[in-house]
Parts: C-alpha cells; structure tokens; sequence
C-alpha cells in the first residue's frame, strides 16, 4: 500500500515521537493514544535519542526540534502520518517541510479541537515556563483568538514521571478556577506527562477536556482518511538538496539526496 499523503486507507501505521528522553513518557502518552486510536491504527513509538528530561523551555524546545527531525528521517518510512508528542510541537513545521507525510502536533491538535467545541478555551500545564511556552505555541499556530486563559499549578514538580498521579488534585483545581474565574468554556490540560488526566477527571469537570495525545491520534486519522496530495508549492513544499555536513546518515539523505 502506498503510504502517506493522497492514499485512503482504513489501516493506517502513524508514527508517535516522543522530543524528550525519557522513555517511561514516551510509554505513557503511547498508552493513551492506543486507547483512541481505531481498529486497524497501528502506532510507532519512538523516544529522541538525545535532549532533556522534559521539554519546557525555548533552549529546550530547539535542541528537541533537532532530534524530532532525526527522528522523522530514520523511523517514517513506510508510515502514513507523524505525531510529534510534545505539547509545544517542537520542530513542527521542520518535519512538515521534511516529509512527504502529514505531520501533526499534540498543540495543534488540541488547539484546533478546543476551536471547534467553544468560544473560550484555557490551557492548564505544569509550570510555569511551560505556560509561556505553551501561549507563544497558540500564537505561532495563530489559533490564539479563543484563547483567555493559561495556568499553571503551583510549586514544583518533584518527578515528572509521577506528573499525572501526583499533581492531579492541583491540575483539577486549576480546571476549575479557570471555568469560575475566566470563564472558560474549553480546557486544554497540556504536557505528555499528564497524557489521559483529562479523561480520568472529566467527570470531575463541567465543561470538554481535552487531552493533545487523544485529539492528535483522531486528528491524524482523519486527514490520512481524507487523502490530501503532498504539497508541491508553497513553504512547506520539500526544499531542494544541498550539501550538509554532520547530520545522521538518515538526515543526510534527506538533506542532500545521496544514498
């Protein structure tokens, strides 16, 4: 079967990479995106092979974009689309620009579903350099209008892998307030390690949650359903080959087009 963008199919394998390196993550947020994907999804989960902990910031956003792309160039072959599972979506548009694939951010995923279920949405996340992040991320996909609030949960975060289980009261508390105090009619709960919080407390909640994983998941099994042509013009049109120097031998064939 030919694989990626102008192909339907009702089987479909997507690509799932984790930008940080921390594999119990990558596990978790993998989980949660078998629990909404369809019968006949099969996903791939890959982990950066280099980076942070976590990603949070701008310095560690671009060393991620790095390994997203290294990432893209040596694992997608013979997939149909790409998840990069970031909340932030390092290297989005790169890996766009990159492949011939759809690519889809767990941000951009999120961002468009909340636009779609209400008129005011807010982010809830876990720091906050990540709340800073996460607002520049709305306004770089320029899916910003609806966008009231974004908060962070208070103090630190002791152990990122234990993110979900031990901060979820602050998490939910945070959901509430903003509802009670912004008025939001949406919330996204953004960050990996909080993948499949807002379906465990959405009952807990009285308007839509929405996690990034699970939306990115449905998100990119629609548009390999839909069977867009790979763009041939336009920024994200495949650059042509140049001469590169220090890349992995899967980026540098993507690169500069040797064998």
């Amino acid at each position: 079967m030919v694989r990626g963008y102008g192909t339907w199919a009702q089987t479909m394998k997507i690509l799932f990479i984790n930008p940080n390196i921390t594999s119990s993550i990558t596990e978790l947020m993998a989980a949660e995106a078998r629990r909404s994907a369809a019968v006949g999804t099969e996903l791939v989960p890959v982990t950066a092979e280099f980076g942070t902990l976590y990603v949070e910031n701008r310095v560690e956003a671009t060393i991620a974009a790095h390994a997203v792309l290294e990432a893209c160039a040596a694992h997608s072959d013979g997939c149909d689309a790409v998840i990069i599972s970031a909340f932030g979506d390092p290297g989005l548009y790169a890996a766009k620009e990159l492949l011939d694939l759809p690519v889809i951010g767990v941000s951009e995923a999120a961002f468009l579903t909340a636009y779609m279920l209400g008129n005011r949405y807010a982010i809830v996340c876990l720091t906050p350099r990540l709340k800073t992040w996460y607002v520049e991320t709305a306004h770089a996909h320029g899916l910003n209008g609806k966008l009231v609030a974004a908060r962070a949960i208070a103090g630190p975060v002791p152990d990122i892998t234990r993110a979900k289980d031990d901060l979820r009261a602050m998490v939910l508390a945070e959901c509430l307030r903003a509802i009670a105090e912004d008025d939001a009619e949406v919330i996204i709960i953004g960050g990996g390690p909080v993948a499949g919080l807002a379906r465990e407390i959405s009952d807990e909640v009285p308007v839509p949650l929405i996690d990034g994983v699970s939306a990115a998941v449905k998100l990119a099994e629609a548009i390999v359903g839909l069977g867009p042509r790979p763009p041939r013009k336009g920024s994200f049109a495949r650059p042509a080959y140049k001469p590169a120097l220090g890349l992995s031998p899967a980026l540098m064939r993507r690169i500069t087009g040797s064998n």
